[in-house]
This record gives structure tokens, sequence and C-alpha cells, in this order.
């Protein structure tokens, strides 16, 4: 991080640390509930343990990355539901760990850093991806190391390419995850090849020539620790991967991603993500004398609040545009619109996730804008959304609930139901 004093380069990486401590003990807490494997885990358990047995591809519409994360959670703490689920909550750290740096950066203020990864924390739906064995978390993990790589890049004149190139790696896993995360390493590294072309001296064709080798440099980089994220089925027993097939692979994955999808009761279209119009219900059952639930739901003080800051911003109510502001908009914009480009048949609510990890930057940067006052408002909106986090957390975390209608309390839409 690049601070004017020691000194406070050494408190914003000790807050970074309490903060990634303090979320991870967050996320943990009684991680273990439920006991047995619910919504999405169903299709990703059976294809970390195929990993671990070597027995042959399952589920190959999505890379393996995030899959042999879970698979390392079962050799290491057991096939339950803390083996599970563990690593998830693992990278969940690692991204609050990276927002703050990224938030550090983009506000130069340690309390502003804080406060924006408070509103993280907080947001309700890192909570619930944290505590279950998906593939959300470490692709979320991976870009945000990967945005805080390629922005210490550009402050780091030094150390710029090694920045770059490790910035690059973790764009390679956050794809190995996840395919999602290919709109963002596009956008990742056009903006490190559009900086490079700036700073770089001289007319169009000497910028072009410092630039492009750069650029070509990282697209290998990330593209070849993407394949090597492949490795474990070069060693199933049947079916094993070979180097002739693996970018043909990729078509099949592609086909079946493609392919003809089922209606879901939970399905829902990119325009109500915003206003939660459509949550999820990761897991509704009866447990002997109670319910356990978890609901896939924002917290209304960062997703509601965020979209207004976006709309008063777009519609220029906002006069003070500070380059943090627009920055974070136009990142919160182009989250959203992937899904308007991506002719995806079926959506879910959970595909917003990143969309509200840029609400949190959107928030500070606007009360940025506004000076001491702002800031101090901001506190109390962060403490705000953290008390909202307790009012949702026992239908956000399994929490044992009386088997009556106490659960309708959180449900403030039929849309919720």
């Amino acid at each position: 991080m690049a601070w004017h004093s020691t000194d406070r380069r050494l408190d914003a990486r000790l807050v970074g640390l309490l903060l990634a401590l303090g979320s991870f003990a967050l996320f943990v807490w009684h991680i273990t509930r439920p006991a047995a494997p619910f919504f999405d885990e169903t299709h990703y358990l059976p294809a970390a343990r195929a990993l671990i047995e070597r027995s042959g591809p399952i589920n190959i519409e999505h890379p393996l990355f995030a899959k042999s994360a879970i698979a390392a959670g079962i050799l290491l703490f057991g096939d339950n539901s803390l083996g599970w689920r563990l690593p998830s909550a693992l990278f969940a750290a690692v991204a609050v760990a990276a927002f703050f740096w990224i938030a550090c950066m983009l506000f130069r203020s340690v309390r502003l850093a804080t406060l924006s990864t408070l509103l993280l924390i907080f947001n309700q739906t890192l909570f619930v991806q944290a505590r279950i064995a998906m593939l959300e978390m470490p692709m979320t993990a991976m870009l945000l190391v990967a945005a805080g790589c390629l922005l210490q890049a550009r402050r780091s004149d030094q150390h710029r390419s090694r920045w770059n190139f490790a910035g690059a790696v973790a764009l390679g896993l956050a794809i190995g995850a996840k395919w999602l995360a290919v709109p963002y390493a596009a956008l990742f590294l056009g903006l490190a090849f559009w900086w490079r072309w700036r700073d770089a001296g001289g007319g169009s064709t000497a910028r072009l020539r410092a630039a492009l080798p750069e650029l070509l440099a990282l697209g290998v980089v990330t593209g070849a620790v993407y394949l090597l994220t492949f490795w474990p089925a070069f060693l199933y027993a049947r079916n094993p991967m070979t180097l002739g097939h693996l970018l043909g692979f990729q078509w099949e994955m592609l086909r079946s991603q493609s392919s003809h999808l089922a209606p879901h009761p939970y399905q829902s279209a990119w325009w109500t993500w915003p206003v939660m119009a459509r949550p999820i219900w990761y897991l509704f059952e009866k447990t002997g004398a109670s319910y356990e639930t978890v609901l896939l739901i924002g917290n209304p003080v960062v997703y509601w609040g965020g979209l207004l800051v976006v709309l008063l911003a777009l519609s220029g109510w906002i006069r003070q545009r500070s380059a943090a502001l627009m920055a974070t908009v136009a990142l919160y914009l182009f989250s959203l619109g992937i899904w308007i480009v991506i002719p995806k048949q079926i959506g879910f609510f959970y595909y917003y996730n990143l969309s509200a990890i840029a609400l949190c930057l959107v928030i500070p940067a606007f009360f940025q804008g506004l000076g001491p006052r702002g800031e101090r408002v901001l506190g109390w909106i962060t403490a705000l959304a953290a008390a909202m986090f307790v009012y949702f957390y026992p239908i956000i975390s399994a929490y044992p609930l009386p088997t009556d209608d106490t659960w309708t309390h959180w449900v403030w839409m039929n849309s919720w139901r």
C-alpha cells in the first residue's frame, strides 16, 4: 500500500488483518449447520469427491479450481459439513482482506476503508456464500486479489511488472473457479493496458509497442494458470484429461452451460436483483422441533441504499462527481450489464453478488465527497447495516426457529416467500 509513512502502512495492515480474522470467525460460527448438504452443495460435493477418488468427470459445466478447494477441505477436515464449507469461509476472509486493500488505495483513508469493509461483511449475501460449498467465494476472492494487485501495480513503478504478474495469476484462478470471472478479467487487463498506454511516452506507435507486449504477457499468464487448474482431471481413472483434449474440453463445458434448463421456482431476471424482488431460500427444513432456514437476502441498507446512490449519480442530482464515485458506479453498472449481454436462459439472485460488493464501494465514495460530515454519516449508516445484519441473522444462518410462523417476521414482501 502506498502510504506516506511506515506507521500508517503498518496500521492499515493491522486493521486489514483484524477485519479478515474477525470476519472469518463470524463466517465459521456454527458453519456446520445444517449437517446435511443443501442447495447447490448437492452438485459440487459429488464433483469434489470424484476429484478425491479420481473416479471420473462430474459437473463438467464448471472448471475445477473451486471444486478442488472443496476437495482439499474434505481431505483436511473430513467428509462432513465442516470440511465441505470451510474453504468457502477461508476464501471469504481473503476476499475481505483484498477488499480492504482496494478500499485503502481508492479512498486513501484507513477509516473509510474500514467502514467500506464492514459494509461488505454485513451485506449478508457474502455471509451466506461464505458458509456454503459453492463456487462463488473462490472466484470472488481471486477477483478481488487480482483487482488489488493491478491497482497496486498502477501505484508502484518499481514493482509494476511483479504486481501485474500476481494479478494475472489471480485472474487465472478466478476463471478456474467459475467462468463468470472472464468479463472481469477482460476489464482488468484492459485497464492495465490503458494505464500502460497512457503512461508511455511518444506517439501512438511507441505507446502501442510499450503496452501491447505487457498485455499479451498478462493474457498468456492468465490463460496458462487457468489451464493448469485442470491438472486433477489428468488423474481420473475414467476418461482422464489429455493435453490434446484440454482445449476441446472447453467447448464441451460451453455446450453444457448453454444446454436447455427447466424452469426453476427461484429463477429471476437481472432487473429484479437490485431491488431484491426474488431472494432465494437456500434452506427451509424442519429438524426435530425447529426449522432451519437460510435465505439469501441482501442487507437493505447496502442493497437499497447503494442503489439509491447509483440512481442519484446517474440522474445528475449528485453534483460532487469524484473520480472514486464515478469509478465505483461504472464498476457497478459493468457488473450488472454483464447479465444483459450474457445469453443465460435462467438467472438467479446470487448472480448479483459481485454487484453488491461494488455497492460497498459506491456508498463510501459518495459520502467521502461530502467531507468530514459525510464520513460521520457513513459511520452511522454502517452501524445501521450492522443492526440490520443482526436482525436478519437467524434466517440467514440456519439458526433453529420455532415450528410456527416466526419465520414470516423477516419476510417483508410476498415475493420473498
